[in-house]
């Protein structure tokens, strides 16, 4: 067999479990600290839908009822002794099973768990056998998710797993380090054409390398930023389809630049993954990395053209809201009453992304170009709701002008 550590890399394995350890260490190294604040950060209207192979069920196999035990009730047997097959073969029976993984239910019955404060990190050792991948100790048959990967991190040539289908086990505390990171990172859920996606907030391998060698103290201030972060994407992610809308609305953030500066941090570095359900497991779609400066590069480039560039970025902030016509009409993109002047939007903000990521003045005229055609298309419609849109558009541009 092969021995190794848990690589800090770019896979959701590696993420999820780090980001974990980072919540543990950040609480002092205690998981009922790290799970009560987790209380109240779990959003109560969305799920996380486990796999059918993860969820307790009871199956009849040749006139029998066998009891399969699903990855949730494993770890509470691990960590409380009332939690004994009987019991959970009753609560399967009056489907009181869980098959969310953000259910407070669980996490309540975490935290009056008679083990859960018992449990300390033992090891992160990553262990390749015939059939196996084990990472701690063989406790728990891992939930579905850790396995999106398709164990890319720790393939190798010299191996003889290369083409290999492995069975991932992990710790108790492994597992709770798992749920920890999902809590975390967790951004949002949604729907888009019977497809249901989730999206996950990481730190960047890199910036997790030199948080585990900071204070409790210095890991909530980057928690501290990341959960803003969190909270500015849940409002625009499945709303709309645009990258470029989605890191715009981050980098122009003045609030988020703001809140660096408060806690005196100069970069953060981030990656946002997007997850849906396939069948029995889950498939990356999108991998987005995602840095923020306390003090853009991008200033210098805007300070040629407007006076203040604080004030620019804060007015573009506003313009591009959810609420606000931009978002709308890209919003709009995807439905059946797309906007009219919705491609027009679309070239306009991927000509501002082009301004605000690479300097680029052309960029600037080409934002400034589109929303002017997106006036003269509506300006004589007929449709009351477009002349309305019309005078935004134009708008716009009188506002931007003038900082």
């Amino acid at each position: 067999m092969v021995v190794i550590s848990l690589p800090v890399d770019s896979t959701f394995l590696s993420e999820v479990i780090y980001e974990g350890l980072l919540q543990y260490l950040s609480h002092d190294k205690s998981f009922s600290k790290a799970f009560n604040e987790a209380l109240d950060r779990i959003p109560k209207d969305k799920k996380l839908t486990l796999s059918g192979n993860d969820i307790s069920m009871i199956k009849r196999i040749r006139g029998k009822e066998n009891l399969r035990i699903g990855f949730p009730e494993q770890l509470l047997q691990l960590l409380d002794d009332r939690f004994s097959n009987e019991v959970i073969y009753e609560r399967v029976k009056n489907k009181e099973n869980y098959t969310n993984l953000l259910s407070v239910d669980f996490i309540k019955e975490l935290l009056e768990c008679k083990g859960l404060n018992d449990i300390r990190i033992k090891d992160f050792s990553l262990i390749l056998k015939k059939g196996e991948v084990v990472i701690g100790r063989k406790e728990i048959t891992a939930p579905q998710i850790l396995k999106v990967d398709r164990y890319t991190g720790y393939t190798s040539l010299e191996t003889e797993f290369v083409s290999s289908q492995l069975t991932l086990y992990i710790s108790k505390d492994v597992a709770l380090l798992f749920l920890l990171g999902i809590y975390s990172s967790f951004v949002t859920t949604f729907r888009q054409q019977q497809q249901a996606y989730y999206y996950f907030l990481f730190f960047s391998p890199d910036e997790i390398l030199k948080l585990l060698s900071e204070s409790s103290n210095v890991i909530r201030k980057y928690f501290l930023i990341k959960d803003a972060v969190v909270e500015k994407l849940a409002t625009i992610l499945g709303k709309s389809t645009s990258n470029e809308l989605l890191l715009l609305e981050i980098l122009l953030s003045v609030e988020l630049q703001e809140l660096m500066d408060r806690e005196q941090l100069d970069k953060i570095s981030l990656v946002l993954f997007k997850i849906a359900p396939e069948g029995q497991t889950y498939k990356i779609y999108e991998q987005i990395p995602i840095t923020i400066f306390r003090n853009p590069s991008f200033y210098q480039v805007i300070e040629k053209y407007f006076r203040d560039p604080r004030e620019f970025c804060r007015k573009l902030s506003e313009t591009l809201a959810p609420d606000k016509t931009i978002f709308k009409a890209l919003a709009s993109l995807n439905a059946k009453n797309k906007f009219s002047e919705a491609d027009n939007v679309l070239r306009a903000v991927q000509e501002l992304y082009r301004f605000v990521l690479l300097g680029d003045a052309q960029g600037w005229f080409g934002f400034v170009r589109e929303l002017w055609n997106c006036y003269s298309k509506l300006a004589n419609s007929s449709d009351r709701r477009e002349k309305s849109r019309s005078k935004d558009y134009i708008e716009i541009v009188k506002n931007l002008a003038y900082i």
